[in-house]
């Protein structure tokens, strides 16, 4: 088999991969919110967590009250830099009722984002993949 061959391939493959948990994320947000209780919750503070490259983000604390009155505090795992939310500020969140600590706060980029990123990288690889098998059956690469 040749290089190219095994290039377009490889690409091919984690392509394929990256759209597949694409799917798989998006499938589990459409199922989480197909569920999920609406509250207003309220930040409560942002923890700034450091990452392996030095640099880090700011991630939010929120609470919120359930159905049943219980408060829930939670800690968000989207993170960002400069902070997207205000110590105070009033959030709209999604939870699951079965097992409130499961919330997401209920903005499209908290939601979405990681799909679409993978998304996005499996078409960016899939494509380079299927242009590298195409060149190579055309004779275009050796």
């Amino acid at each position: 088999m040749s290089e190219t061959l095994i290039l377009g391939l490889v690409f091919g493959f984690v392509g394929f991969i990256l759209a597949a948990l694409a799917l798989f994320f998006w499938l589990r947000t459409r199922s989480f919110l197909g569920t999920a209780q609406r509250a207003q919750g309220t930040v409560i503070r942002m923890v700034y967590s450091h990452d392996s490259d030095g640099g880090g983000g700011y991630s939010p604390v929120y609470t919120f009250r359930t159905m049943s009155g219980q408060v829930i505090e939670v800690a968000d795992n989207m993170s960002s830099n400069p902070p997207q939310f205000k110590e105070g500020q009033i959030i709209d969140v999604m939870y699951d009722p079965e097992n409130p600590n499961k919330a997401r706060i209920n903005k499209w980029f908290n939601l979405y984002f990681v799909p679409l990123l993978l998304g996005f990288l499996g078409l960016v690889f899939g494509g380079v993949g299927i242009a590298v098998l195409i060149a190579s059956a055309l004779g275009y690469l050796n």
